[in-house]
């Protein structure tokens, strides 16, 4: 495997005790020492060394929300200081030139992030000891370990071609160099591996250029992470399912769906230029367990298509189980509209494929332009029944769904559980003029009720966004601002 240049942390098995100051928190005397043991030793009128990287010890806590930094006795010390830091972000210290009496000191832990700790020894004035001359410096990540990271310019379709996918009963991670710019050239199928293609930098963002025919492949886990994608050039969808489904995941006892249990995640994801749909079942039965588009950008520049649809698993007899959108704005810009946002087959739903209850989830984010006379979702396999469950919360809505936004996306209302709370259902008019329509309520009512959003929380406020035709959706509506409605990326 190719080494991050990141130090991984080693085996430590005891948390600190939490000390107030700024969310840190620092051991003293956890290993079996008190202070006088800990710091008092034959050792005076010495300059002291700091602790050695390779002696520091990082083990993140087993629910992963807090890390323990840990390193042996410098004897003659008077204590440590500490300090740590994201790596892209080197004038805003996590912790700064912290004073530590003891030998470890535990932080928060943040998924996928570079850190670097200065760990320095200080001298002990009873004992005539001096500070260590310079702080040492460790650099670790907390970054799954990649597989391999494939070099700066290569078109993928080539490299996987000459580099396969190996066989794992774990996900599989692939590395983009940061800020470095890669083509597709072609159909990428990965088939039923579960692949995981990321930049290892929040910052800066490997650019993924797709060509005329070309899209992503998988019926296995799949995960793009930190990724622009310049989909500009093509008009096929951005992925799809597998068109030849890989042996051992056809599902004869339901419903000859082929089953894809591994989740289709995007995180912090641009996709650009969108011509075509954004997943495809390629006519092929499918059932997707969880689809999750979480603080993504998706810009859509429609051409037309025949069926009309973002999200289109359809044709093959397919559905998603459980789809969700969160901290992401998608948007349309082109002349052309879209019928659907989501399109299921009219058959699919939870029991046909072995599952108990499915689940559609928009939460705070942003829609402009989707759908506009269309019907925003289409999934009458759903509609009504008590095993569907809806949760639409925090979002804002403009010119999309027809103006009937609750409607569209749950169909007819059944006894699952359905969550509407402080949406924006916007619509202009051709002269500028604004209408905030709920089916079955008058416009500009104060907590607004339908038969299908009965929250009596939807937003009579215009969202006023700043400069949506250039993709700029900072809302300037006082009611948004104050609730901190749609994509949390646009608010102040």
């Amino acid at each position: 495997m190719n080494k991050s240049p990141f130090h991984s942390g080693k085996a430590f098995n005891s948390i600190a005790a939490l000390m107030a100051a700024a969310g840190l928190m620092i051991s003293c005397a956890q290993d079996g020492y008190d202070d006088d043991e800990r710091f008092e030793s034959s050792v005076s009128g010495a300059a002291l060394a700091s602790p050695a990287a390779d002696a520091i010890t990082v083990t993140a806590s087993a629910d992963g929300k807090t890390q323990t930094i840990s390193w042996p006795v410098v004897m003659g010390a008077g204590g440590y200081q500490f300090s740590i830091y994201d790596v892209t972000n080197l004038d805003a210290p996590i912790v700064k030139d912290s004073l530590v009496d003891g030998c470890s000191v535990t932080v928060k832990r943040e998924e996928d992030m570079n850190y670097r700790v200065d760990l320095k020894t200080l001298g002990n004035s009873k004992r005539g000891t001096a500070d260590a001359a310079e702080a040492t410096q460790l650099l670790f990540s907390t970054f799954t370990e990649a597989y391999a990271t494939i070099p700066a310019g290569s078109e993928l379709v080539k490299y996987f071609q000459e580099n396969p996918v190996p066989d794992s009963s774990e996900p599989v991670y692939y590395d983009l160099e940061p800020g470095a710019q890669y083509t597709l050239d072609g159909v990428l199928d990965f088939s039923n591996h579960f692949v995981v293609l990321r930049t290892t930098s929040k910052t800066s963002y490997a650019t993924i250029t797709y060509g005329g025919s070309s899209t992503i492949e998988y019926c296995g886990g799949l995960t793009l992470k930190y990724l622009n994608l310049d989909c500009a050039a093509s008009s096929k969808p951005v992925l799809a399912f597998s068109a030849t489904p890989a042996e051992g995941i056809l599902d004869a006892d339901n419903n000859n769906h082929n089953q894809i249990k591994d989740a289709t995640t995007l995180q912090y994801c641009n996709i650009s230029g969108v011509k075509g749909m954004m997943l495809f079942d390629n006519k092929v039965k499918y059932c997707l367990k969880t689809f999750l588009m979480d603080n993504c950008l998706l810009h859509l520049e429609s051409e037309g298509m025949s069926n009309g649809s973002i999200f289109y698993i359809y044709d093959g007899g397919g559905f998603i189980n459980d789809f969700t959108i969160s901290n992401s704005t998608i948007w349309n810009t082109s002349g052309n509209d879209f019928k659907y946002l989501i399109r299921y087959n009219n058959s699919g739903r939870c029991d046909r494929a072995g599952y108990t209850s499915n689940s559609i989830n928009i939460l705070n984010s942003t829609m402009y332009n989707l759908c506009v006379s269309g019907q925003m979702c289409n999934h009458s396999g759903f509609d009504g029944r008590a095993t569907s469950n809806y949760d639409v919360e925090n979002n804002i809505f403009v010119n999309c769904g027809s103006a009937q936004v609750p409607r569209r996306i749950i169909g007819r209302r059944g006894s699952g559980d359905i969550r509407f709370a402080n949406n924006t259902y916007c619509t202009y008019a051709e002269d500028g003029s604004v209408s905030f329509e709920l089916e079955g309520a008058p416009d500009s009512v104060e907590g607004a009720k339908s038969e299908y959003d009965d929250s009596k929380s939807a937003l009579q406020c215009d969202p006023a966004f700043k400069d949506a035709a250039n993709g700029d959706f900072t809302p300037q509506g006082a009611d948004q601002l104050t609730l901190r409605t749609g994509d949390p990326r646009w608010l102040p």
